[in-house]
Protein backbone atom coordinates (compact mmCIF):
# COMPACT_ATOMS: atom_id res chain seq x y z
CA UNK A 1 0.00 0.00 0.00
CA UNK A 2 2.84 2.39 0.87
CA UNK A 3 4.43 1.77 -2.53
CA UNK A 4 1.12 2.54 -4.23
CA UNK A 5 0.71 5.76 -2.26
CA UNK A 6 4.27 6.79 -3.10
CA UNK A 7 3.59 6.09 -6.75
CA UNK A 8 0.50 8.30 -6.65
CA UNK A 9 2.43 11.10 -4.93
CA UNK A 10 5.25 10.81 -7.43
CA UNK A 11 2.84 10.98 -10.36
CA UNK A 12 1.17 14.06 -8.84
CA UNK A 13 4.53 15.76 -8.35
CA UNK A 14 5.42 15.00 -11.94
CA UNK A 15 2.16 16.51 -13.19
CA UNK A 16 2.57 19.65 -11.13
CA UNK A 17 6.20 20.05 -12.21
CA UNK A 18 5.09 19.84 -15.84
CA UNK A 19 2.16 22.24 -15.31
CA UNK A 20 4.42 24.89 -13.78
CA UNK A 21 7.12 24.45 -16.41
CA UNK A 22 4.64 24.59 -19.30
CA UNK A 23 2.95 27.66 -17.83
CA UNK A 24 6.28 29.45 -17.39
CA UNK A 25 7.34 28.74 -20.97
CA UNK A 26 3.98 29.85 -22.40
CA UNK A 27 3.94 33.09 -20.42
CA UNK A 28 7.53 33.99 -21.26
CA UNK A 29 6.96 33.34 -24.95
CA UNK A 30 3.86 35.55 -24.79
CA UNK A 31 4.99 38.37 -22.48
CA UNK A 32 8.77 38.12 -22.31
CA UNK A 33 10.97 37.10 -19.40
CA UNK A 34 11.00 40.43 -17.55
CA UNK A 35 7.20 40.81 -17.66
CA UNK A 36 6.53 37.28 -16.41
CA UNK A 37 6.21 36.98 -12.63
CA UNK A 38 6.25 33.97 -10.33
CA UNK A 39 2.72 34.81 -9.20
CA UNK A 40 1.53 34.79 -12.82
CA UNK A 41 3.22 31.46 -13.49
CA UNK A 42 1.71 29.92 -10.34
CA UNK A 43 -1.76 31.21 -11.24
CA UNK A 44 -1.51 29.92 -14.80
CA UNK A 45 -0.38 26.52 -13.51
CA UNK A 46 -3.17 26.38 -10.93
CA UNK A 47 -0.83 26.15 -7.93
CA UNK A 48 0.03 28.41 -5.00
CA UNK A 49 3.17 30.54 -4.84
CA UNK A 50 4.39 28.23 -2.06
CA UNK A 51 3.87 25.19 -4.28
CA UNK A 52 5.85 26.90 -7.04
CA UNK A 53 8.90 27.04 -4.78
CA UNK A 54 8.51 23.37 -3.90
CA UNK A 55 9.45 22.65 -7.51
CA UNK A 56 11.58 25.54 -8.76
CA UNK A 57 13.91 27.90 -6.88
CA UNK A 58 13.53 30.74 -9.41
CA UNK A 59 11.36 31.91 -12.29
CA UNK A 60 14.25 31.20 -14.66
CA UNK A 61 14.43 27.61 -13.46
CA UNK A 62 10.72 27.17 -14.16
CA UNK A 63 11.27 28.39 -17.72
CA UNK A 64 14.32 26.18 -18.26
CA UNK A 65 12.99 23.17 -16.40
CA UNK A 66 15.99 23.12 -14.07
CA UNK A 67 16.62 22.90 -10.34
CA UNK A 68 19.57 23.14 -7.95
CA UNK A 69 22.06 20.31 -8.58
CA UNK A 70 22.89 17.66 -5.99
CA UNK A 71 25.42 14.86 -5.58
CA UNK A 72 23.85 11.38 -5.95
CA UNK A 73 25.38 8.81 -3.64
CA UNK A 74 25.49 6.20 -6.41
CA UNK A 75 27.63 8.48 -8.58
CA UNK A 76 29.92 9.29 -5.66
CA UNK A 77 30.40 5.58 -4.96
CA UNK A 78 31.10 5.03 -8.65
CA UNK A 79 33.77 7.75 -8.49
CA UNK A 80 35.41 6.20 -5.43
CA UNK A 81 35.47 2.68 -6.90
CA UNK A 82 36.24 3.59 -10.52
CA UNK A 83 39.41 2.36 -12.21
CA UNK A 84 39.46 5.35 -14.57
CA UNK A 85 42.23 7.93 -14.34
CA UNK A 86 41.45 10.84 -12.06
CA UNK A 87 40.58 13.34 -14.80
CA UNK A 88 37.89 11.38 -16.68
CA UNK A 89 36.61 10.03 -13.36
CA UNK A 90 36.13 13.56 -12.03
CA UNK A 91 34.62 14.77 -15.31
CA UNK A 92 32.08 11.92 -15.15
CA UNK A 93 31.19 12.82 -11.56
CA UNK A 94 30.74 16.48 -12.45
CA UNK A 95 28.57 15.65 -15.47
CA UNK A 96 26.43 13.39 -13.27
CA UNK A 97 25.92 16.21 -10.77
CA UNK A 98 25.07 18.66 -13.55
CA UNK A 99 22.48 16.25 -14.90
CA UNK A 100 20.62 16.30 -11.59
CA UNK A 101 19.65 19.91 -12.30
CA UNK A 102 17.99 19.16 -15.63
CA UNK A 103 15.00 17.27 -16.94
CA UNK A 104 15.99 14.59 -19.44
CA UNK A 105 14.43 13.97 -22.85
CA UNK A 106 12.73 16.67 -24.87
CA UNK A 107 13.46 19.18 -22.12
CA UNK A 108 17.01 19.40 -23.44
CA UNK A 109 15.93 20.78 -26.81
CA UNK A 110 13.45 23.16 -25.23
CA UNK A 111 16.12 24.58 -22.92
CA UNK A 112 18.36 25.28 -25.90
CA UNK A 113 15.52 27.01 -27.73
CA UNK A 114 14.60 29.14 -24.72
CA UNK A 115 18.21 30.20 -24.12
CA UNK A 116 18.53 31.17 -27.78
CA UNK A 117 15.34 33.23 -27.54
CA UNK A 118 16.21 34.75 -24.14
CA UNK A 119 20.03 34.85 -23.73
CA UNK A 120 19.64 36.26 -20.21
CA UNK A 121 18.60 32.75 -19.14
CA UNK A 122 22.18 31.65 -19.71
CA UNK A 123 23.15 33.31 -16.46
CA UNK A 124 21.00 30.82 -14.55
CA UNK A 125 22.63 27.87 -16.29
CA UNK A 126 26.02 29.25 -15.25
CA UNK A 127 24.84 29.38 -11.65
CA UNK A 128 24.01 25.67 -11.80
CA UNK A 129 27.41 24.86 -13.34
CA UNK A 130 29.19 26.75 -10.57
CA UNK A 131 27.07 25.04 -7.91
CA UNK A 132 27.86 21.62 -9.37
CA UNK A 133 31.58 22.41 -9.45
CA UNK A 134 31.42 23.51 -5.81
CA UNK A 135 29.63 20.30 -4.80
CA UNK A 136 32.28 18.15 -6.46
CA UNK A 137 35.15 20.25 -5.12
CA UNK A 138 33.77 20.04 -1.59
CA UNK A 139 33.29 16.29 -1.90
CA UNK A 140 36.88 15.79 -3.03
CA UNK A 141 38.19 17.79 -0.10
CA UNK A 142 35.83 16.76 2.70
CA UNK A 143 34.32 13.37 1.84
CA UNK A 144 37.37 11.36 0.84
CA UNK A 145 38.52 9.43 3.87
CA UNK A 146 42.28 9.21 4.53
CA UNK A 147 42.62 5.73 3.04
CA UNK A 148 40.52 6.74 0.03
CA UNK A 149 42.62 9.86 -0.59
CA UNK A 150 45.35 7.51 -1.78
CA UNK A 151 43.18 6.97 -4.86
CA UNK A 152 44.09 10.49 -5.93
CA UNK A 153 47.44 11.04 -4.25
CA UNK A 154 49.56 9.44 -6.98
CA UNK A 155 47.73 11.38 -9.71
CA UNK A 156 47.59 14.86 -8.19
CA UNK A 157 50.42 17.32 -7.49
CA UNK A 158 51.27 17.81 -3.83
CA UNK A 159 49.57 21.19 -3.77
CA UNK A 160 46.57 22.36 -1.71
CA UNK A 161 44.95 23.82 -4.82
CA UNK A 162 45.28 20.67 -6.92
CA UNK A 163 41.77 19.38 -6.23
CA UNK A 164 40.21 22.72 -7.12
CA UNK A 165 42.23 22.82 -10.35
CA UNK A 166 41.09 19.27 -11.09
CA UNK A 167 37.42 20.26 -10.80
CA UNK A 168 37.92 23.32 -13.01
CA UNK A 169 39.60 21.18 -15.67
CA UNK A 170 36.82 18.59 -15.37
CA UNK A 171 34.34 21.41 -15.92
CA UNK A 172 36.16 22.46 -19.08
CA UNK A 173 36.05 18.88 -20.35
CA UNK A 174 32.34 18.58 -19.62
CA UNK A 175 31.55 21.86 -21.39
CA UNK A 176 33.67 20.77 -24.36
CA UNK A 177 31.81 17.45 -24.57
CA UNK A 178 28.50 19.31 -24.53
CA UNK A 179 29.38 22.03 -27.05
CA UNK A 180 30.98 19.62 -29.53
CA UNK A 181 27.78 17.62 -29.91
CA UNK A 182 24.89 18.63 -27.64
CA UNK A 183 22.58 15.98 -29.11
CA UNK A 184 25.05 13.18 -28.41
CA UNK A 185 25.67 14.54 -24.93
CA UNK A 186 21.94 14.39 -24.27
CA UNK A 187 21.79 10.78 -25.51
CA UNK A 188 24.91 9.38 -23.86
CA UNK A 189 26.73 11.91 -21.69
CA UNK A 190 29.03 9.32 -20.12
CA UNK A 191 30.55 8.26 -23.45
CA UNK A 192 30.80 11.89 -24.56
CA UNK A 193 32.70 12.84 -21.39
CA UNK A 194 35.08 9.89 -21.66
CA UNK A 195 35.94 10.80 -25.27
CA UNK A 196 36.45 14.44 -24.35
CA UNK A 197 38.67 13.40 -21.43
CA UNK A 198 40.84 11.38 -23.81
CA UNK A 199 41.34 14.44 -26.03
CA UNK A 200 42.33 16.63 -23.08
CA UNK A 201 44.55 13.88 -21.70
CA UNK A 202 46.42 13.69 -25.01
CA UNK A 203 46.90 17.46 -24.96
CA UNK A 204 48.13 17.48 -21.35
CA UNK A 205 50.40 14.47 -21.82
CA UNK A 206 51.51 14.50 -25.47
CA UNK A 207 53.29 11.43 -26.79
CA UNK A 208 56.77 12.14 -28.12
CA UNK A 209 57.17 11.46 -31.83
Amino acid sequence: MEQINEGVRSARRGRQWTQIHEAAVALVLEKGLAATTIDAVAAAAGVSRRSFFNYFPTKEDAVLGTRDPWLPEADWEDFVSSSLAVLPRTAKLLAAVLNTSTQAGEGFRRRREMVRAFPELRRRTHVHVQAAEQLVSTALIERLKPHQAALLAHELPNDPGAQHALVLLAGTITRYAFTEDPEEFARDWQSAVIRASAIFGALLHPVSR
